[in-house]
C-alpha cells in the first residue's frame, strides 16, 4: 500500500501532467479521487518532498475516509435522526452564509467615536476593572550615564523645555524610555519592568508618584502620572474597544431581525407562505 501511494503521489506531482488535469488517481467502491483535487491541497511553495508527503497523506486519508463511511453505513441501523442533524446543518450553515454575505454588502456596522462615548456615557457603570491602570513613563540608565541629576530634575518637571530636554537625553543615552503613548495601561505591565520586591512596587505604584530604582547596573526612573484602581470605572480610552465590539454585535443581531422580518413580509406578498 505505501509503495502504490508513493507511485500514485509521483504521477500527481510529475511536471509532465497538467495540475488541473480530472485524470483519475484512485476508486473506492463508486467515488473517485481525481489529481485536480489532490492538486488544489498543495501548495505550490513547498518542496518536491514536502508535497509528496502532503500527496500520500492526502490520499491516505481520503481512502480511510471512504471505507469508514462504508463501514458506517453498512453497520449502523437505518437512523433517520443523523438524516435530519446533516439536513439541520446544511441548513443552518447556508442561512449562515447568506446573512454574512447580506452584512458584507450592507456597510451599516462602522462605529464611530461619539456612538462610543455615548454608550459609555449612559453605561459606564457597567464596567468594573479587575486590575489597576497608570499612565506612566519609565527612564531606563546605565549607573555611570551623565549628567544624572539633571535627568531627575527634569523627570520631576511640568515645564515642556525640561521635559524637550530629557527626551533629548533619552534618545541618545537611555536604556529605554517609554511613556506608553500617553495610554493607560495595566500597572503589572510596569511591575515587570522594575527590579526589586514585586508586592512592595505594586505598593509604590499605588502609593507614590515618583520611584527610583536600581539593580547591578542600571538605574530605573519611573513617573506615575495618573492611577485608576482595581473595582473602579475604567476610562474611556481602556474600553473602547470593547464597547465598539458591543456596538457592532447589537447594530448587526438588529439587522438579522430587521433582514428576517422583510424576507416574512416579502414571503407573504409574494404567496410564498400558505398557512393552513
Amino acid at each position: 500500500m505505501k509503495k502504490l501511494l508513493i507511485i500514485i503521489s509521483l504521477f500527481i506531482l510529475s511536471c509532465n501532467t497538467p495540475k488541473n488535469t480530472n485524470t483519475p488517481i484512485v476508486k473506492v467502491f463508486d467515488d473517485i479521487l481525481y489529481r485536480n483535487e489532490i492538486s488544489l491541497h498543495i501548495p505550490e511553495n513547498l518542496s518536491k518532498d514536502d508535497s509528496l508527503l502532503m500527496a500520500e497523506t492526502y490520499i491516505r486519508n481520503w481512502i480511510s475516509k471512504k471505507l469508514l463511511l462504508y463501514k458506517a453505513l453498512k453497520n449502523l441501523p437505518k437512523n433517520n435522526d443523523i438524516d435530519k442533524k446533516v439536513e439541520d446543518y446544511r441548513t443552518s450553515l447556508l442561512i449562515y452564509n447568506y446573512k454574512q454575505k447580506q452584512i458584507q454588502e450592507h456597510k451599516k456596522f462602522e462605529i464611530s467615536d461619539k456612538e462610543i462615548e455615548n454608550y459609555y456615557t449612559l453605561h459606564s457603570n457597567n464596567f468594573t476593572l479587575a486590575t489597576p491602570l497608570v499612565k506612566a513613563s519609565i527612564v531606563i540608565l546605565q549607573k555611570n550615564a551623565p549628567t544624572l541629576d539633571d535627568v531627575r530634575r527634569w523627570i520631576h518637571s511640568d515645564k515642556p523645555e525640561d521635559q524637550d530636554k530629557l527626551l533629548e537625553y533619552c534618545y541618545s543615552k537611555a536604556i529605554k524610555f517609554d511613556n506608553f503613548n500617553n495610554k493607560w495601561i495595566e500597572a503589572k505591565s510596569l511591575v515587570n519592568l522594575i527590579p526589586g520586591d514585586i508586592r512592595v512596587i505594586e505598593s509604590e505604584i499605588k502609593n507614590l508618584k515618583y520611584i527610583e530604582k536600581e539593580d547591578e547596573n542600571n538605574l530605573y526612573f519611573v513617573v506615575i502620572h495618573q492611577i485608576k484602581m482595581e473595582q473602579t470605572t475604567p476610562p474611556l480610552q481602556y474600553v473602547k474597544n470593547e464597547i465598539k465590539m458591543i456596538l457592532k454585535n447589537k447594530k448587526q443581531l438588529d439587522f438579522e431581525t430587521e433582514l428576517e422580518k422583510q424576507i416574512n413580509i416579502e414571503g407573504r406578498e409574494k404567496k410564498y407562505v400558505k398557512m393552513y
